[in-house]
């Protein structure tokens, strides 16, 4: 045996009345919270179709809001040039000039110039050669301070710091 129940109502309320208090009791956090995650989802896919270049086309129309690389660092930082001569024999090339550290030329002739900045190490590096070398500073750009024109190194199979350069303002 089934007992059906039913609650009779005095007035039907119309069906626009039930879905606006519906929509009331969904509640204000509810509608945050697949606000946020609607666009979350839309940031992500957003920045995937930045990822491709073949698809960041219909997104971006201009390409300079990007910036682009500086061609040379010329443009941000004044540069000095300094000649070392390798004395007492032709070249060497197990001789080698650092700038911080880095290999920047080799003595393939008895004269290199070099390229220096503010700030910059200028080392010799005789470590692959068994030989006593001398080098001396032949010239330094007029902009540069602290190089000692005329000065000698000795280099026997180890790194020897030539000159710390600073340039002047």
């Amino acid at each position: 045996m089934k007992v059906i129940v039913f609650r009779a109502r005095k007035e039907r309320k119309k069906r626009s009345e039930i879905m606006a208090k519906r929509l009331i009791n969904f509640g204000f956090e509810k509608i945050l919270f697949f606000t946020f995650v609607c666009l979350f989802i839309a940031i992500v896919f957003i920045q995937g179709t930045l990822l491709n270049p073949s698809l960041r086309s219909y997104l971006v129309k201009d390409d300079d809001v990007n910036g682009r690389p500086l061609g040379e660092e010329e443009y941000l930082y004044k540069e000095g040039e300094i000649s070392i001569a390798l004395l007492a024999s032709e070249s060497n090339e197990d001789l080698k000039l650092l700038v911080n550290g880095e290999e920047v030329a080799v003595f393939n002739q008895n004269l290199v110039t070099i390229p220096v900045k503010d700030g910059d190490v200028v080392e010799v590096d005789g470590s692959a050669t068994d030989q006593e070398a001398l080098l001396e500073i032949i010239s330094a750009s007029e902009n540069l301070s602290g190089v000692e024109v005329g000065k000698r190194i000795k280099v026997n199979s180890n790194i020897e710091e030539i000159t710390r350069i600073s340039i002047k303002e």
